[in-house]
């Protein structure tokens, strides 16, 4: 959970809090009432969904009407005001933490596969951090050479004499181009030489890919 959040809390924990005490009950019985007859799952699923976990209690979120005898357009609701409050925590940690850095354009937009993304880490394949020390004329340069460094990490056959367009990153294949994030409102596209192509009005992001063990 973003540290923004932490002083925050989550509308559907606000709401269950509320309703739990309006009935007199203790998350043990809510789970008793959600059907949970293995307690500490139950227990570690409530905990999850104050925690803005939606995706592992979605069993727990379609008893939990019943249970503390609410309309479901309720819980919906604080779920949905919830999720807006996680990505609205998140945004705002993404802009205080921002620094100037490159992101590597590649011919596949979705990585594939998508666990090796994951593995590897999408900022590790496609993220270039700049040497802030430097002044900003030098980011293009950084940028190329972070994308040269980058390709030849990832593949044995490397050859300086080669086009970079020769070789492929794990997942998300060739490199087409770069992006400079200046600001959190500035950014340019490049092409592989460091001609600019275009100007846009926010950084450049790209997704996430989680790994996840069951």
């Amino acid at each position: 959970m973003p540290d923004t959040l932490k002083s925050q809390t989550l509308a559907i924990d606000d709401l269950v809090s509320s309703r739990c005490r309006e009935l007199g009950l203790k998350p043990k019985d809510v789970i008793r009432r959600c059907g949970y007859a293995n307690e500490a799952k139950g227990i570690r699923r409530f905990e999850q969904l104050q925690q803005g976990n939606f995706e592992s209690t979605v069993g727990l979120l379609r008893a939990l009407p019943g249970a503390l005898e609410l309309p479901d357009n309720s819980v919906n609701e604080a779920v949905e005001t919830s999720k807006r409050q996680i990505q609205d925590a998140r945004e705002a940690a993404w802009r205080a933490s921002f620094k100037p850095h490159a992101i590597i354009l590649t011919e596949n937009t979705r990585p594939e596969p998508i666990f090796v993304a994951a593995l590897i880490g999408v900022d590790t394949l496609l993220r270039i951090d700049f040497d802030l020390t430097s002044t900003q004329a030098t980011w293009r340069t950084q940028a190329i050479d972070g994308i040269r460094a980058r390709l030849k990490r990832w593949n044995s056959s490397w050859n300086n004499r080669r086009q970079v367009e020769a070789y492929s990153l794990p997942a998300f294949g060739r490199p087409i181009g770069f992006v400079v994030n200046y600001a959190v409102d500035h950014a340019v596209r490049y092409d592989l030489d460091g001609n600019a192509v275009d100007m846009l009005p926010a950084a450049y992001r790209v997704g996430r890919a989680d790994l996840r063990f069951r």
